[in-house]
Parts: C-alpha cells; structure tokens; sequence
C-alpha cells in the first residue's frame, strides 16, 4: 500500500476497507516485554487478523519499546497486506518539534499520523500539515477522547476567541478545526455516540470518523456506526481475544452491516 502514497490516506484506506469488507483498525500497542517477544507478539496479531481488518495502529509505546529497525519491518509486513498503518503520537509541540517527529514516522514507513487540534496551527501544526501532505501522509485529528474523564477537556465549555460572547464545546470546535485544516480523519470515541452524532454534523463527508472505545471501554460497534463512526480502532477487545482472528471476523462483518 505504501507504493500509493500519492494517492491521499483518505482514498488508501478507503480501498483498503472496500477490499476486506472491513472497518475495522487493528490497534497493536505491545510494550511489557523484550523487543523481540514483542514483535512476535505483534507479527502474529497480524496474521490472525489481516484478512479482517483495513489498518493497523501502533500506539507510540510499540515503536519505543520494539525500535525504529523493527518498527519498519512490521510496517513493509502490513503494507504487503494491502493495509494502511498509523502511528497514534498525539502531535502537540511547536512546529519545528511536530514536523521532525513526522519526518522520523514517515520514514519509519507510516501512512497516517494523530494530531492534538489544541496545539493551534501557526506556529504549532501549520508546517506538520504541509510536510505531510506533501510526502502523502494522512493526519487524523484528536476531537473527543474515549475514556471517562475525556469530558475534562474536551467536554468543557470555553470561549474560541478573545471576542466571543458565548462559550462552546472544546470538542465542536476541534471539530471545525479539523475541516479548516483538511485533516484525514477526526478521532471520537465509540464511548459517547451523542459525540459521534453532533462531530459528524460539523465535520460532514469530508473528514471521515475513526472511534476507538469498542468493547474493553464500553463502545458499541452498531451504536457508534449509526451515529457517524466510519472506522473503528479496535485494541484489547481483538489482542486479549483466544481467538484473535474469529474475534477480529465477527467485528469486520458488524462495521460494515450499514454498507449492505
């Protein structure tokens, strides 16, 4: 798949869905053990579950913990697969810090990057857009959490600039954020399907959702998938399984019953 990278993430992993009947993002984030168990750990979730999913996301613990040389060995796996890869690093630095971490990622050999709408653009994530979009990397925006305590930040209200008469909801305006700036996806958790609803009213056909929170965190794949989610970022639910790859079969064929 990383041969397409002119082609945008958007379309790439739209392909892939399309080509595994599935929406399903694989999330490998092993990091208790030595790199070598760990990446065996991992290159066998992959085989299990490659022909139910469309992507794999690696949280940044499995690139520090199994290493850069590793790192993209599994990457070139995944791609043979026909599937997309993300890093889940949450950018939130000053330009120069964001576009270096995205240098190092995009040449690991990831397709696709999680961003934080907080850091602001000018002089915060304006060059990490540019820089990805130029080497055909996607930038998926973090706009509401799927843990309990996410409503703190991203629930809260507050006013968007010095001349607003009227405070709104952080997570709206990450949201909008991630129209203005022709993000590749928009992150909402499965855990709040009202969130879903009213992010997918503002970010519309243009910035597709992926929602992690199925399962171990409470998420329903048929709530979440009726309220927006276009993807689903599945970890503990799929890794903890006994049978990875039935348990992978059986969300895949959930995620895509609204397409029939």
């Amino acid at each position: 798949m990383r041969r397409n990278s002119q082609k945008p993430f958007k379309d790439r992993i739209l392909q892939s869905s399309h080509s595994k009947r599935s929406r399903i993002v694989l999330a490998i984030d092993v990091s208790d053990g030595a790199p070598t168990e760990l990446t065996d750990r991992a290159t066998d979730l992959l085989e299990q579950t490659r022909q139910s999913i469309c992507a794999v996301k690696f949280g940044r613990q499995t690139v520090v913990s199994i290493g850069p040389e590793r790192t993209t060995k599994l990457l070139r796996k995944i791609h043979r697969s026909g599937l997309a890869t993300i890093i889940d690093d949450k950018l939130n630095d000053i330009d120069e810090t964001n576009a270096a971490i995205t240098r190092v990622y995009h040449n690991l050999g990831f397709d696709a990057i999680t961003i934080n709408p907080f850091t602001g653009w000018k002089g915060g994530l304006d060059t990490t857009f540019q820089l990805a979009h130029e080497r055909g990397m996607g930038l998926l925006a973090l706009v509401y959490m799927s843990h309990s305590g996410a409503s703190e930040g991203y629930g809260q209200k507050v006013f968007s600039n010095p001349g607003s008469k009227k405070p709104r909801l952080e997570f709206e305006i990450f949201a909008e954020r991630a129209v203005k700036w022709k993000a590749d996806g928009a992150i909402v958790g499965a855990t709040q399907p009202n969130i879903v609803r009213r992010a997918k009213e503002i970010l519309g056909t243009s910035v597709p959702i992926f929602s992690p929170g199925v399962g171990t965190q409470g998420g329903e794949i048929r709530r979440s998938r009726k309220a927006g989610t276009d993807y689903f970022i599945i970890g503990r639910s799929i890794t903890t399984a006994k049978n990875p790859g039935k348990v992978t079969e059986e969300f895949a064929k959930a995620s895509v019953v609204l397409d029939n």
